[in-house]
């Protein structure tokens, strides 16, 4: 039994080297985008013995399989194959929204005159690792990884929705039908949503990130139908908060500029639609919708609603709230008095929060882009609900001023239901 024992402990120890290294294997062995820290050689095998068949700069981003502690499998470009792990160094990536009208070129290398290596479709989300001398950036969307130009990408702003399918939401790596999926997002679940794509929107759920069909969200509704006519402020220190409104659109004319600037600045908005516009403007109700705004109900023709029957309310709220979701397939999440006239029997037909509002720029009345920044800057405050029309020239002319000044001055763009929160 003595002769035995040594020949235990061999045995015990190559037992747990075996299951060590197989647990490593198992930990490590996802791909990962990592920075190549000094120039190294690029072996056929994870050994310096072997066959040397390439070298990588310093500098360089490479897709990396970790297969032990000393040796990771590299990919870059056409060159695969091992190189020591010390050479590598992690990186952190950052979210950016692909904001080329048309899309933007994925290159092989930071050139113009390099290899294309794909298209990234425009309002896609893809991950940025680094950059590259001449305004490049190194990215990864799905499995395709590459250099773009800079100016291409922007910060994308996220909006709350929730998860409305009873199933859950099928979440993919792309925005495709075909995508890997990579898992599944219940049913009731908040997310935040940075960009919808041909009818996919990407969402990120805690550890859960990627793309999920668009029609399987919905607007979170502050519940009740209380009136209000300005935002919750904000606790001290956080960035302050305005929320810009159009109402009596969608023009078919102005709507589409508003939207543009809107894009342009990455301001998020609500839009208050007169249902008769939105039945026949349908596309560009569609188009608000798919780029991240928030849509409200302003009746079927502006009528003033203290002035109707109970039934003749029902039926202009109504009316409206059918013809946007018959053009994006959800009905509007908040509502807005012609005239800002409201009493008990108006809001014994509303479902939804009646918004009004804390500074009117008058954009209705002057036809001025000038001084809807001058009625701005007089009344902004944390929390402001701005009043303007989408159906006025003047308006789209001015916008740009506002977004810019406020700004300037430290503030964020949200939802009407996001300020009430």
């Amino acid at each position: 039994m003595k002769k035995l024992f040594p020949y235990a402990i061999i045995l015990t120890f190559l037992i747990s080297f075996v299951f060590v290294d197989t647990a490593f294997a198992k930990a490590e062995s996802t791909s990962v985008i990592q920075s190549v820290v000094k120039d190294t050689a690029v072996y056929v095998e994870p050994s310096v013995e072997s066959t040397e068949i390439g070298k990588v700069a310093k500098g360089s981003y490479v897709t990396a399989t970790p297969v032990s502690k000393e040796w990771t499998l590299i990919k870059v470009q056409q060159l695969e194959g091992y190189v020591e792990t010390a050479a590598l160094v992690s990186i952190t990536s950052e979210k950016y929204l692909v904001t080329q009208k048309g899309g933007t070129t994925l290159f092989t290398y930071p050139s113009p005159s390099a290899q294309k290596a794909g298209l990234l479709n425009e309002n896609s989300i893809i991950f940025v690792y680094g950059s590259a001398p001449e305004g490049w950036s190194f990215v990864q969307y799905g499995h395709q990884t590459g250099y773009v130009a800079t100016n291409s990408l922007k910060k994308p702003v996220a909006t709350k929705k929730r998860v409305n399918a009873t199933n859950g939401a099928v979440l993919r790596l792309t925005a495709s039908p075909s995508g890997e999926v990579l898992g599944t997002i219940a049913n009731k679940t908040v997310v935040q949503q940075y960009t919808t794509l041909v009818g996919w929107a990407y969402v990120e759920a805690g550890e859960q990130k990627g793309y999920v069909k668009a029609s399987e969200l919905e607007n979170i509704q502050i519940p009740g139908n209380k009136v209000y006519n300005k935002g919750v402020p904000v606790a001290k220190g956080e960035k302050k908060r305005v929320a810009l409104t159009f109402d009596d659109g969608p023009d078919a004319k102005v709507t589409p500029q508003i939207l543009a600037t809107l894009k342009k600045y990455d301001a998020k908005a609500t839009f208050f639609m007169v249902g008769q516009n939105a039945s026949k403007n349908s596309a560009i109700v569609k188009k608000v919708y798919e780029a991240g705004y928030e849509i409200g109900n302003h009746t079927w023709n502006h009528s003033k609603l203290t002035t109707l029957s109970t039934a003749n309310v029902k039926q202009e709220v109504d009316r409206t709230s059918n013809a946007i979701y018959a053009a994006i397939g959800q009905y509007p999440t908040v509502f807005r008095p012609p005239y800002g006239a409201t009493n008990d029997k108006v809001r014994s037909v509303i479902t939804t929060p009646s918004i009004l509002w804390s500074i009117d720029t008058l954009d209705w009345k002057h036809h001025n882009a000038d001084k809807i920044l001058t009625y701005v800057k007089a009344s902004v405050k944390d929390g402001s609900i701005i009043l303007m029309h989408d159906i006025h020239q003047t308006t789209a002319n001015g916008l740009e001023n506002v977004i810019l000044y406020l700004q300037k001055q430290g503030y964020e763009f949200v939802t009407v239901s996001e300020i009430l929160q």
